[in-house]
């Protein structure tokens, strides 16, 4: 009989930085020329304030001693609200990057009051950024679009390049998880040419970095490696001392040295990762730091230890209601108990972390689960599932790696002909490993026809009724496709619109024109006191008095109206009026009807009552045009309301 010899699984589960958590933060340039706003004209600012913030990258730590002297120096006096909007600020980042006695900081909440106080466009633009990170790190990645959209427009009226270097950063890491490779490199390399033009060389490490993760995921790994001694060698020359950044280096440098064979380089670079994490508030990097430590445990045949890790790694991911994160440290279990040989276990907890990667479109991650089944059922002596199974990743690694490097070498073709050298070089390396990715499949299909020489005719006479139904595949697959479309434009909490589907329908990307009137609300609703309702009844509840009023609000709207969740408990609508009278009267109607009926939800009544500001806009032309202005103004009439007790309406004129 024919033994099945697939290659080692140890080499699986490697999770870059990338995968889990991309730097977190809003950073800064560290040295050279000044940031987009860090000087703003006529903004008097404290040298140590100024200095902790440009600092807070490249040296944490020292950042966190100059905003300790700066606080010592206050006396205890409160800051004033410029110094308070750097504080939060360097805080942010901080907080991730070492480790400080500092209380927790609402760093939205505080950006929004500020912006509005200083009247200052870019620290909105700040809030948003945040808005974006806190989006993709929750996966809604609509969402999260959405808002660096907006982050960019901010960022092209000011003139602020670092803003506009960071949101096509963050563009990046959010169409990563959606395989978006070609899109990924190029909105990276835009990103790394504003960051080395302003000598951002902390940012420059890390894009470098996440470069070369790109062709981890692609396997070219001469590229990889090269991109990755490139952070290091930025990282190293520019005296950069973070240990945030230095833990996602030796991921990398680990997961390349896997592949290599340099299973010795591999684990202590590992070992250096954990150092580091060890010393950072980011529990997404201490989590990424053990899910490859898992790995390098197994290559030891310390299995048991392996255990044990991917054990404490799901605690972890559970602690900071990280979901994906779960699929990994699922995955991680799965290996170990594969190699103690628990074979019914390394299959159930292998589908559970299969389930949530498909939950969140991450086709690689599950392409990779597919073969490690096939290992398992081959293992168990059933070679029936082991060739679906093998079959599957297969087919989808073909289909899902190949169309994607061809899409990078077409874009690298288009967008970067006239670009450096290195970039022509990277095209040709695509091209081969082109090559070299088809040969694989080759042998792939060899392996296959093997086990279905073991399967016999049965198998042969099961894989033609699978390819019958190949049309009707490709039909369920079409009406699949319009479906995730429709949901992509949908909240999946409240069943209503979202943000994305507001903004593509107010510029005409999305059929069903505006409703033609004499003049149209814009509306921004918010649910005063949610952060309450939230502490003292528990985030389910707060989901259901969202949905409660996501109810209501459609209810109380006609069918012209359009109204929206914007986000966290903030919701959006658009109604067409034939008065200026009316305005107001809408609105109010609609705040009453929250108000007159407390929300119940299983034994409880909940008083909940919204704050609406509004502003009127004459024409549909002018809705359009002027979308994000109407906005601003919706959003300071709101804020007028919340500073006068909440419960209330506010109608600005155009």
């Amino acid at each position: 009989m024919y033994h099945l010899q697939l290659p080692s699984l140890f080499s699986i589960l490697r999770v870059s930085g990338l995968v889990l958590s991309l730097c977190l933060g809003c950073v800064q340039p560290v040295q050279g020329k000044p940031s987009d706003f860090i000087y703003t004209k006529g903004v008097k600012q404290d040298s140590r304030l100024a200095a902790a913030y440009i600092q807070s990258l490249r040296d944490p730590e020292q950042a966190y001693s100059l905003i300790k002297q700066f606080k010592a120096g206050k006396s205890g006096e409160p800051m004033t609200d410029w110094e308070r909007v750097y504080y939060v600020l360097t805080m942010s980042r901080l907080e991730a990057y070492t480790l400080t006695d500092e209380a927790p900081i609402d760093i939205i909440s505080e950006l929004e009051v500020l912006a509005k106080k200083l009247k200052q466009p870019w620290i909105r633009g700040e809030a948003l950024l945040h808005r974006a990170i806190l989006a993709k790190e929750t996966a809604q990645y609509d969402d999260g679009l959405a808002y660096l959209d907006e982050v960019l427009i901010i960022a092209k009226q000011t003139g602020f390049k670092n803003m506009t270097a960071r949101a096509l950063k963050w563009q990046a890491n959010i169409w990563f998880y959606q395989s978006k490779y070609d899109q990924v490199l190029s909105n990276y390399l835009k990103a790394l040419a504003y960051f080395e033009e302003q000598q951002d060389y902390a940012q420059v490490a890390l894009v470098l970095s996440n470069i070369g993760n790109i062709y981890e995921e692609l396997e070219q790994w001469s590229l990889a490696k090269k991109y990755n001694e490139k952070a290091f060698e930025t990282y190293n020359l520019n005296n950069i001392k973070n240990d945030y950044t230095a833990a996602l280096l030796n991921i990398h440098a680990g997961i390349v040295a896997n592949y290599y064979n340099k299973g010795s380089e591999e684990a202590g670079y590992i070992r250096k990762a954990i150092k580091h994490a060890s010393k950072t508030g980011s529990s997404y990097v201490q989590l990424v730091t053990l899910t490859n430590y898992t790995s390098v445990l197994l290559d030891e045949n310390k299995l048991e230890a392996s255990l044990r890790m991917s054990q404490e790694c799901l605690q972890l991911a559970d602690n900071i209601k990280d979901k994906l994160g779960r699929a990994f440290c699922y995955e991680s279990k799965s290996l170990a108990y594969f190699e103690l040989k628990e074979l019914n276990k390394a299959i159930s907890t292998a589908l559970v972390a299969i389930d949530i990667y498909k939950e969140y479109g991450s086709n690689s991650q599950v392409i990779r689960l597919y073969k490690l089944l096939s290992e398992i059922y081959s293992t168990n002596g059933n070679y029936k599932v082991s060739l679906e199974y093998f079959q599957r990743y297969v087919n989808d690694k073909e289909s899902h790696y190949l169309s994607q490097k061809r899409e990078e070498i077409r874009s690298l073709q288009t967008q970067y002909i006239t670009q450096q050298k290195e970039h022509q070089i990277a095209l040709l390396r695509a091209e081969s490993q082109l090559k070299s990715s088809q040969i694989e499949s080759q042998h792939s299909r060899e392996i296959i026809l093997l086990l279905s020489i073991l399967l016999g005719i049965a198998i042969l006479a099961l894989l033609y009724r699978r390819n019958s139904h190949l049309s009707k595949d490709n039909v369920e697959l079409a009406q699949s496709n319009v479906s995730l479309t429709e949901q992509s434009f949908q909240d999946p909490l409240t069943g209503m619109y979202n943000r994305r589907y507001i903004q593509q329908w107010i510029t005409g990307q999305i059929k069903g024109d505006v409703p033609k009137a004499s003049r149209y609300i814009v509306a921004l609703l918010d649910i005063d006191y949610f952060k309450q309702i939230n502490d003292l009844h528990g985030h389910d509840i707060g989901d259901r008095v969202l949905q409660e009023l996501a109810t209501r609000l459609q209810q109380s709207c006609r069918g012209n109206d359009k109204v929206a969740r914007w986000g966290g408990e903030e919701f959006v609508a658009i109604f067409s009026v034939s008065e200026s009278s009316k305005a107001h009267e809408l609105l109010e109607r609609i705040r009453r009807s929250v108000q007159l009926e407390n929300v119940t939800i299983e034994d409880k009544m909940l008083a909940v009552t919204v704050s609406i500001g509004g502003v009127e806009v004459e024409s549909k032309d002018k809705l359009a045009e002027r979308w994000q202005e109407w906005l601003v103004k919706a959003d300071s009439a709101l804020y007028q309301v919340k500073e006068n007790g909440r419960n209330g309406v506010k109608v600005e004129a155009s």
